[in-house]
């Protein structure tokens, strides 16, 4: 067992009965953040209750859904209603995503787009 599924074993066994973590919790919490694929491999080889650890959003792996909510059911855990919220667009969030003011003049960058020379 590597160190890295020792400390997996000790997050996902703290984990209290009917509760979940995010994989991504789990790996913040094991140290190793922005792994949580490293956490589902983890799980896999290890005999944890891996049932308590679930998608960032609630929901589970389309593949063990039904055993994964029949487990946590058993220990007393209720579904939660998550609805969906679309990311939001600031105005101008491509501007500053791409650096400024790119695809325009630098004539545009200082003057405005009303300013060009005639």
């Amino acid at each position: 067992m590597t160190s890295f599924q020792k400390k997996v074993a000790g997050v996902v066994a703290r984990i209290p009965r009917g509760t979940t973590l995010s994989y991504g919790e789990v790996a913040l919490r094991a140290g190793r953040p922005g792994a949580p694929r490293a956490v589902v491999s983890a799980l896999r080889s290890l005999d944890l209750p891996w049932w308590r650890v679930a998608r960032h959003d609630g929901t589970f792996a389309p593949q063990v859904a039904r055993e994964q909510e029949a487990l946590l059911r058993q220990e007393g855990w209720r579904k939660k209603s998550y609805r969906k919220i679309p990311p939001r667009r600031r105005e101008g969030a491509k501007k500053s995503l791409l650096g400024g003011a790119r695809g325009k003049r630098r004539s545009e960058q200082k003057r405005g787009p009303d300013s060009r020379r005639k």
